[in-house]
């Protein structure tokens, strides 16, 4: 048996691990069809689509275990990205496309051995906070980021649907993803607030009403994970 405090241990996750992650997926599973049952009754204007489904599905349970610092939050996370980036191709959202593909895709498959062994001496990464210099630097980096996105989403994919609103939450959660790979405190105020308050308005209008309710559930988790995880630093 893999013991957990192994190199490969901590990359694959221990029975603890499996177990919580069952149960995670087993509740998500449920949530979102409940909640697909919920939209088609509320929204006439509702549709079902897979890539949606399953892309809520998993992303509910990679919230979850990212909370619980569980390495299994990463295989689920990418299988989020790859049906999301499907999806959102699908409605006219470029930018989320790009997002998903482009970039969830590929940091995830970094962040998942940086988890495993990012910390001292290849140790298990630990939960951390920003320096001063480093919240600037954060700070910048949504800036320029948005605007960088926004030309390109001009340029690229003229007549899209609500570029600014669309650069913003690409950006932000670009910069968000990134300090979640290092374990970064501050990497849940940025899920908190621009990335989740603004996809949900961001959803809303483009009519994915699975994926906003997503977000609404993000948008909880993020405030007890700067709970817990500041309870670690």
């Amino acid at each position: 048996m893999i013991s957990f405090t192994t190199g490969i241990g901590r990359l694959v996750g221990g029975k603890r691990d499996y177990r919580e992650s069952a149960y995670v997926a087993i509740v998500m599973l449920l949530v979102t069809i409940v909640y697909e049952l919920f939209s088609k009754m509320v929204f006439a204007d509702f549709s079902f689509n897979i890539y949606e489904f399953v892309g809520t599905w998993s992303g509910l349970t990679t919230v979850w275990l990212c909370r619980t610092e569980n390495v299994l939050c990463w295989p689920w996370g990418i299988v989020s990205a790859i049906m999301f980036g499907f999806f959102f191709g699908t409605i006219g959202l470029p930018g989320q496309q790009w997002l998903n593909w482009g970039y969830f895709l590929v940091i995830q498959i970094w962040a998942w051995p940086n988890w495993a062994f990012g910390g001292e001496a290849r140790s298990e990464l630990q939960v951390t906070f920003l320096s001063v210099k480093g919240r600037f630097l954060t700070l910048g980096g949504v800036v320029l980021g948005t605007a960088l996105i926004y030309m390109l989403i001009d340029v690229f994919a003229p007549g899209s649907n609500y570029p600014v609103l669309d650069a913003t939450v690409v950006a932000s959660s670009i910069v968000a993803q990134f300090l979640l790979g290092r374990k970064n405190v501050e990497s849940w105020y940025l899920w908190l607030g621009p990335v989740n308050m603004l996809s949900i308005a961001l959803f809303y209008l483009a009519g994915a009403y699975t994926v906003m309710a997503l977000y609404i559930a993000f948008f909880i988790h993020a405030l007890f994970a700067i709970k817990s995880w500041r309870a670690q630093v």
